[in-house]
């Protein structure tokens, strides 16, 4: 059996569906409740300066969204600490996988998505909280952070007398990261003129691509114990 030089949770191919589902919540969301669930510092601002007395609605689902998160990524803490085996990752995401897979079955209603969703989104982001695709670290669900990483990246290969196989690498996987963020958010916004609130299904497609992609590497190298 051949040993497996990066592990699955750090792979490129996760890393650009990662990216691809922060994107395409937050558009999803954005659109439909005036809230984000993934990028949770941008909800803050959002809530901030939507504070009127006539917009307490929009206030109050931002911070509903906000208090759902932090349960969700605290939760995920709770079991991090006292995981046995790798599959924790393949446990913490399923129910973002399962609230994805089962909302669009149900009426648009903020609160009734908003909670679950956030929840959900919580507990991926501890999930993959410290990633990195390959050996670069990089931050899910949002992209600025990425973004100017990848600006740096390209500057200093560019300018570089000698070019460097390994920066040129780095460059290339900050662009794949904001790229799939980007994809994913217009892809939300294409299909929502379609299908409307079924658009989530691309998220839960994502999802479980996720998952079973770790989820049999994990299988098949054998990483249960070694990839916690």
């Amino acid at each position: 059996m051949s040993t497996l030089k990066i592990m699955p949770q750090d792979s490129r191919f996760t890393a650009i569906l990662l990216g691809f589902i922060g994107g395409a919540l937050d558009v999803f969301c954005h659109m439909h409740f005036d809230s984000l669930v993934a990028t949770q510092t941008g909800n803050i601002v959002l809530l901030l300066a939507d504070l009127k007395p006539d917009n307490w609605n929009h206030t109050l689902i931002k911070c509903v969204s906000i208090v759902f998160f932090s349960i969700g990524f605290l939760t995920g803490t709770y079991f991090k600490d006292r995981a046995k085996t790798a599959y924790w990752r393949t446990y913490l995401l399923l129910p973002l996988a399962i609230f994805a897979s089962l909302l669009p079955f149900f009426r648009l209603n903020a609160y009734l998505w908003v909670c679950p969703l956030a929840f959900g989104t919580g507990l991926m982001m501890l999930t993959f909280t410290g990633s990195h695709i390959e050996s670069h670290p990089f931050t899910i669900l949002m992209t600025s952070g990425n973004y100017r990483k990848m600006l740096t990246s390209w500057y200093y290969y560019v300018i570089g007398r000698q070019k460097d196989a390994k920066l040129k690498r780095q460059a290339n996987n900050y662009t794949i990261v904001v790229t799939s963020f980007i994809l994913g958010a217009l892809a939300s916004a294409v299909f929502d003129r379609l299908i409307g609130q079924h658009t989530l299904w691309l998220v839960a497609i994502a999802l479980i691509t996720v998952i079973s992609y770790y989820s049999l590497t994990v299988h098949r190298y054998h990483l249960e114990k070694s990839n916690l």
